[in-house]
């Protein structure tokens, strides 16, 4: 049963990552990735969130996995985010490609430990 509930889970992700692009790009145009950024900082935090609320118990461990692998995983890129550095990088744009590889990542990782913290964890 939580093969199916993380891959379903994962579906939904990939569907919400795929709409959240889009709207975004849409708003803000293509000369960054702000979808690809907006997922991965949100779905870390989520996923940190999870982890607290686990970790302080408030939440089961079959729920995190279910959630933050599941919905999480499906939501979250680091194939897209390594694309757009690669494609700035491509463009003689490195600097551009250094901030779409440090700024993203250290955004993710800050909100996901203060989610973690603020959950319980």
């Amino acid at each position: 049963m939580t093969l199916v509930l993380v891959a379903g889970l994962g579906g939904l992700g990939a569907v919400a990552r795929w709409l959240v692009d889009l709207l975004l790009a849409a708003r803000w145009g293509r000369s960054l990735p702000w979808g690809t950024i907006t997922v991965n900082v949100v779905g870390s935090c989520v996923a940190g969130g999870l982890a607290g609320a686990a970790a302080g118990g408030h939440l089961g461990a079959s729920s995190v996995e279910v959630l933050a692998v599941g919905f999480c995983g499906g939501l979250t890129t680091f194939s897209a985010a390594s694309f757009d550095v690669a494609r700035e990088l491509d463009r003689r744009r490195p600097g551009v490609g250094a901030a779409l590889l440090l700024v993203p990542m250290v955004l993710a990782v800050s909100f996901g430990i203060l989610s973690f913290h603020a959950f319980g964890g």
